[in-house]
């Protein structure tokens, strides 16, 4: 992944949890950071790019001194119009983060003190939006193809995901209505180096039509045989690891139209699982809140329930 911060505001971060709370005690320090990376700690108008800004309404909004226009502190970042300081902001990316195995909605509401789930919810799912990059770099040199079904909740029957995984390395999750060599096709263009040599169980819908000009090796097994030697361990791996995530930290309660951002979310923390702790995750995780463009929770919801990168329609219904 491309690192935005800037190399002093990386290493200056909060290694620990204590350390954490102590920089970001005030709303005031939550501001700084947030102009720092927005802004390299100077603000600028979002119409002209002056420099020359008024700082208005107790430190929220910047009013242009050449052309007039103000700018809000999250107008235009996946914060825009909230109503919360951003001292709450980070304290939930801090809970969200430096929890090996995330929060729940209904914890994170307890934590909060918020007064309705929901409200939790939708906190917890902006922030998943915030956990997909589109500038993440492609899966390789080595990289394991498979599929699973996983079981949400609100569905008649399991739901089909495709699994990529390097050996000892980083996955992706995508969900997906079928198999077929189309979406493969897809799945494979959007998450697999072009140079990467392929590993599958001999799926047909990795064919040379999905996988182009890659290299491939279809390894068929008895169960035995993989018991002994796994030809894609690491799909097999993330996949049991997600669904004792699904189960343990959601209880089982995701629904199959949600399911997505479920998966966004565990490949967040599973790609950076070897970060310098998971304080250091926080970081990365406000960074892309402030980079993320404005997404209205309309928005969020009706994403979750296509594949992100196909665009095809779940069957859950709404």
């Amino acid at each position: 992944m491309t690192q935005l911060l800037p190399e002093d505001l990386w290493r200056d971060f909060p290694k620990t949890a204590p350390a954490f709370e102590a920089r970001f005690a005030t709303e005031e320090a939550c501001r700084a950071y947030w102009i720092e990376i927005r802004w390299g700690g100077e603000p600028a108008c979002a119409r002209c790019q002056s420099k020359r800004v008024w700082t208005i309404r107790e430190g929220t909004t910047f009013e242009c001194a050449d052309c007039g226009h103000q700018t809000s502190l999250t107008s235009g970042t996946l914060l825009e119009k909230t109503h919360y300081p951003l001292k709450m902001w980070f304290r939930a990316i801090f809970e969200i983060t430096a929890r090996r195995n995330g929060i729940s909605a209904k914890d994170l509401q307890r934590i909060m003190g918020f007064g309705s789930y929901k409200t939790a919810w939708s906190w917890l799912h902006k922030l998943r939006t915030a956990m997909v990059r589109s500038d993440s770099e492609p899966l390789g040199p080595f990289v394991q193809l498979d599929e699973a079904l996983v079981g949400g909740k609100g569905g008649p029957h399991k739901e089909l995901v495709l699994v990529a995984s390097e050996k000892h390395g980083r996955a992706r999750l995508v969900h997906v209505e079928n198999n077929d060599a189309e979406t493969c096709k897809r799945f494979v263009e959007g998450e697999v180096a072009d140079d990467a040599h392929v590993v599958t169980d001999g799926h047909a819908g990795y064919s040379p039509k999905s996988l182009g000009d890659r290299p491939h090796d279809a390894i068929i097994q008895t169960k035995a045989e993989r018991a002994e030697n796994d030809a894609v361990q690491g799909c097999h791996w993330t996949t049991a690891l997600v669904k004792r995530w699904l189960l343990g930290t959601h209880a089982g309660a995701v629904r199959d139209k949600h399911l997505q951002a479920y998966f966004d979310e565990f490949v967040f923390r599973y790609n950076r699982r070897k970060t310098q702790g998971p304080v250091r995750i926080a970081a990365r995780l406000i960074e892309s809140v402030v980079t993320k463009p404005p997404r209205t929770m309309r928005q969020i919801i009706d994403d979750t329930r296509r594949c992100r990168r196909f665009g095809s329609i779940h069957a859950a219904t709404a």
